[in-house]
């Protein structure tokens, strides 16, 4: 039973995740006026929230605290370029401003998630 409510919360908080950065970055995408760009932000973000999030969390228990904000600056990074090359890929779009784009969508959930947190 233990095991099926730890399951559980990890599901739920790997959800919580992907939905509130979906939320943030698709709706920011809007302002650009780009479907296109929108349905590249949403693949991106299935493709790369939930190894992040589970890479944290598996880190966080294994490791404690310590050296959580490095682990995440590093994973925080590799997701900024991984997205822009599928922005690349998949759009228009040139890798310069797709890195930006991506960097944007990117900074813009984080804080929005690091202000969330505090909040509540």
């Amino acid at each position: 039973m233990y095991y099926a409510v730890v399951l559980l919360t990890l599901f739920a908080q790997l959800f919580a995740a992907l939905a509130l950065t979906i939320l943030i970055e698709c709706g920011l995408s809007l302002l650009f006026r780009s479907r296109e760009l929108t349905y590249c932000v949403l693949l991106c973000n299935l493709l790369t929230n939930p190894p992040l999030n589970l890479i944290l969390i598996l880190f966080a228990a294994g490791f404690g605290q310590e050296f959580y904000p490095v682990v995440l600056g590093i994973l925080e990074v590799t997701v900024v370029f991984i997205e822009a090359f599928i922005i690349t890929l998949t759009t228009s779009t040139k890798t310069s401003k797709a890195l930006l784009l991506s960097l944007f969508f990117n900074a813009s959930s984080f804080g929005i998630g690091l202000l969330l947190q505090l909040l509540l």
